[in-house]
């Protein structure tokens, strides 16, 4: 299978006290999305720490493949 490069961000969070905008992540290759977030998790700690394959969140945010798609769950 080919490898894609992908964009991989997070979207945009409110909570009772906080606020934060769409997340970049990076780029990673991988035969799909789900794939490239995974190759980012084996080579990046910290994204490993909070990335949740089954549900495809990072700390609980919706992982896209696209600034625009992020940004438009709470900037």
């Amino acid at each position: 299978m080919n490898k894609e490069l992908y964009e991989i961000w997070s979207e945009g969070f409110v909570t009772s006290f906080e606020h934060g905008g769409a997340t970049f992540h990076g780029t990673e290759f991988g035969t799909s999305f789900k794939d490239a977030c995974q190759n980012m998790a084996d080579k990046d700690p910290e994204f490993k720490r909070y990335f949740n394959p089954d549900r495809m969140t990072f700390w609980g945010c919706r992982l896209f493949d696209n600034e625009s798609d992020a940004r438009s769950y709470f900037g």
